[in-house]
């Protein structure tokens, strides 16, 4: 898909039932990396209805960072402790 890019989403919320919350919301949009850092394949337009939607669920107190990271990036970040690696690209859906 045409504008396509890697995310990284990182959230502080300080209440636990919002945290819980954002952390199901989260889990439709991209993978867990850590406890609040999700990795998200995501369009631009995507990425504004993500960060809109955090903001109708979250609090003012609460914090997010969306980072985009462009190939280049991509291709430097090292892991440790078993992370996974991160691809150019996501595997699209296979019909079989």
């Amino acid at each position: 898909m045409q504008g396509t890019r890697w995310w990284l989403v990182c959230y502080d919320v300080h209440d636990p039932d919002r945290l819980r919350k954002a952390a199901k919301h989260m889990e439709g949009y991209g993978e867990r990396m850590q406890y609040s850092v999700f990795r998200c394949w995501l369009t631009r337009r995507e990425m504004e209805r993500l960060r809109w939607e955090l903001t109708e669920l979250l609090e003012p107190v609460d914090e997010v960072l969306l980072i985009p990271l462009c190939p280049s990036c991509v291709g430097s970040i090292q892991t440790t402790g078993g992370s996974a690696s991160w691809p150019g690209e996501p595997e699209g859906h296979h019909i079989v």
